[in-house]
């Protein structure tokens, strides 16, 4: 086993499962974080909520995605199946246009080094680190084979590594360390929480995702914030009230200042209007930053202006960008980007 993990240990680097490259580094940006897509049965498909939830990232188009994993099914389906998923799931991420980083939970892994072998050699590396901004981003599984959710051996080797020199970081993982006060489960928590917790007191740990319990919930632990933001799909394990509804977050980082919005999945949709309109209905209680809103038009656009009506009859407007424009089949297609305002339909016109 310690052979495995340090084997694991060895592939190097930490690269998004769909090898989208990271964008250049910057201190104010964008990233989505999410977990627990995984469907109700063995050979299923990627559920309708996930591809929705992945549409409107890819509209969002953050600097990347963080997953907390249970990305398929696995657990106890046979090696076939487990490799049918992965055929399902991989055209889904790479139609992302920003890296999506996972790291393994229980579904994929299963106690299964047959499973944890099958994902490594098409996925990538079960933990590691990436940098962007002024923090590092590590990947800390889990679910390497042992008898309990756990992080040991030369994972945990690696982990004392990088908590020994302090920065600012981000951390995500699958098993909590600190449960969602209502859930009763034996194993929702990783066996060695508390350990983990005072590593990441010890390296200047900002922020914690984690997954496996599919609802939302946050609590902060002596100034580390830790967000289960499992709801991407799989079937719901509470009641609303409870966190129990299907979810992503949109972190946005300034400097070393990080706010987060819990986002429900049908929040964004964009509305052809007629050649060169369209409007983007924001149905979430945040505004939310988008990236990669595509406009259609028969002309080669110029320039871009947005706006919303007003309860006064008025229109104000929104600032936007025209960040690429594409020829294609009939005409063109205009890449815009904007802040879309919550409770509104905003409509964006391009200029020519």
């Amino acid at each position: 086993m310690i052979f495995l993990a340090a084997a694991l240990l060895a592939q190097t680097p930490f690269v998004a499962i769909n090898h989208k490259p990271l964008p250049p580094s910057k201190d104010d940006f964008y990233f989505v974080a999410l977990g627990d897509n995984r469907p109700a049965g063995a050979g299923l498909p990627p559920t309708g909520t996930y591809r929705e939830i992945l549409k409107e990232v890819a509209i969002i188009d953050p600097e990347f995605v963080l997953s907390t994993g249970d990305l398929l099914y696995g657990n106890d389906d046979t090696l076939d199946q487990y490799k049918q998923e992965e055929v399902w799931m991989k055209p889904l991420l790479d139609t992302l246009p920003c890296p999506f980083f996972n790291v393994p939970g229980n579904h994929e892994v299963n106690n299964n080094p047959a499973f944890l072998d099958e994902y490594t050699k098409t996925m990538g590396p079960a933990f590691g680190r990436f940098d962007f901004g002024q923090f590092r981003f590590l990947a800390v599984c889990t679910e390497l084979p042992a008898e309990k959710p756990t992080v040991f051996g030369a994972q945990m080797d690696w982990l004392k590594t990088e908590m020994a020199n302090p920065k600012p970081t981000f951390i995500y993982e699958h098993h909590p360390v600190y449960n969602r006060v209502t859930n009763t489960e034996d194993t929702a928590t990783v066996s060695n929480g508390k350990e983990l917790h005072q590593l990441y007191l010890s390296g200047g740990v900002k922020a914690v995702f984690e997954g496996h319990d599919h609802v939302y919930d946050a609590q902060t632990h002596d100034g580390i914030m830790y967000t289960i933001a499992g709801g991407s799909g799989a079937p719901l394990d509470a009641t609303v009230t409870d966190g129990g509804f299907f979810n992503y977050v949109i972190v946005h980082v300034s400097g070393t200042k990080i706010d987060e919005s819990v986002i429900t999945p049908h929040s964004l949709e964009v509305v052809p209007i007629t050649d060169g309109v369209a409007a983007i209905a924001n149905y979430a209680f945040y505004d939310i930053p988008v990236r990669n809103m595509i406009v259609f038009s028969k002309t080669e656009p110029k320039s871009v202006t947005a706006g919303y009506g007003t309860k006064t009859g008025k229109t104000k407007s929104v600032d936007v960008s025209l960040v690429d424009v594409a020829r294609v089949r009939g005409g063109f297609e205009a890449q815009v980007a904007l802040m879309v305002p919550h409770k509104h339909a905003t409509f964006v016109k391009l200029g020519y």
